[in-house]
């Protein structure tokens, strides 16, 4: 009888001791460190840590949803040169979610993509310096030079620390 208590007592004694070895109380499992991707939140990170404060006009982020009521919007911006190339990316919250904005300066002309931190592609404009914005409707040529910005702004980005 003695044995049998003190059998008891002891998985008694050992059972939150074993709970204790669960990563989150209650078996949940820890929330992942990153919103929608680690490489677009270390981007983030490295745009709000050694971004530039700037202002866009907004008439090209308008064509993408992204308005400030017809003011300018404010960004956190990194600007870098690639060949002939300008690239530029800009960190945005004015939809109060991380949007990123990326641009290519060719010629006369500037190429914009709007994207989340997963570098899902959500809108495309080109601007022409002497010209109106318009949405991009090669969606083929939209998507190859906007995952060629993300390549280039990815292999910039600092590793995490």
């Amino acid at each position: 009888m003695a044995l049998a208590r003190r059998s008891i007592l002891l998985a008694a004694l050992a059972l939150p001791g074993a709970g204790c070895t669960l990563s989150m109380p209650f078996g949940r499992e820890p929330k992942p460190r990153y919103t929608l991707s680690p490489e677009g939140d270390r981007l983030v990170l490295w745009l709000q840590k050694s971004g530039r404060d700037n202002m866009m006009a907004p008439e090209a982020l308008a064509l993408m949803d992204v308005t400030n009521q017809g003011r300018d919007i404010p960004v956190r911006q990194l600007a870098r040169e690639d060949g002939d190339a300008r690239m530029v990316v800009s960190l945005t919250n004015i939809r109060k979610i991380h949007d990123l904005v990326f641009m290519r300066r060719q010629g006369d002309v500037l190429l914009l993509h709007l994207s989340d931190t997963a570098f899902k592609r959500l809108a495309s404009v080109r601007y022409p310096r002497t010209g109106k914005p318009a949405t991009i409707t090669d969606e083929a040529f939209a998507e190859s030079d906007f995952r060629q910005q993300v390549a280039f702004w990815l292999r910039a980005t600092p590793p995490k620390p």
